[in-house]
């Protein structure tokens, strides 16, 4: 199976010809270049270690995606620093992570649609999103919404993986 994209050069070990990765790359054709486009919600997968009172006690419950008000997605995610339950944060979004992982073993662009967190502040998760992506992957046609996007991994004994995500709702245009 060959993989898709163009690679650095090509061999992986010494060999008689130049260095491929001095010599100038060939001119592409038109019908040669491609893009590797992805269109996904821009998540950030946050695992933490809650029990059940947790989960009850924000109107949540194991299983379910559920979309959650802003002022109850602060306070959640507040105890979670605060008594430092959060064990890991990472870049989520099946497609996001799929561009990511184009780009690093291609070492080719790919562009990522979708929205993103307008107002993103250093260590936030829309922050370690930023950190956690690969520079080849172009992010500058994301929608920039008001508020967070993340998702909170919960898991126990009886259920693995199951996803609690929030999504910031887009305003009204003001009637005018």
């Amino acid at each position: 199976m060959k993989f898709p994209g163009k690679r650095k050069s090509k061999h992986y070990f010494p060999v008689n010809a130049r260095d491929p990765l001095l010599q100038q790359f060939q001119p592409e054709n038109e019908t040669s270049a491609a893009w590797v486009v992805g269109i996904d919600q821009t998540l950030v997968d946050i695992e933490a270690k809650v029990d059940d009172e947790f989960i009850e006690r924000y109107g949540l419950s194991a299983g379910h995606s559920l979309v959650i008000e802003d002022d109850v997605a602060e306070a959640l995610y507040q105890e979670l620093k605060q008594k430092n339950l959060i064990t890991h944060q990472f870049a989520g979004g099946t497609i996001g992570n799929t561009m990511h992982n184009y780009s690093v073993l291609a070492d080719d662009r790919s562009v990522l649609l979708g929205v993103m967190c307008s107002n993103i502040e250093i260590g936030s998760y829309a922050y370690r999103y930023l950190c956690n992506t690969s520079s080849r992957t172009d992010l500058n046609y994301l929608q920039g919404v008001d508020g967070p996007i993340w998702s909170l991994l919960y898991a126990d004994w009886r259920v693995r993986g199951t996803y609690l995500c929030y999504q910031s709702r887009p305003h009204e245009p003001a009637a005018g």
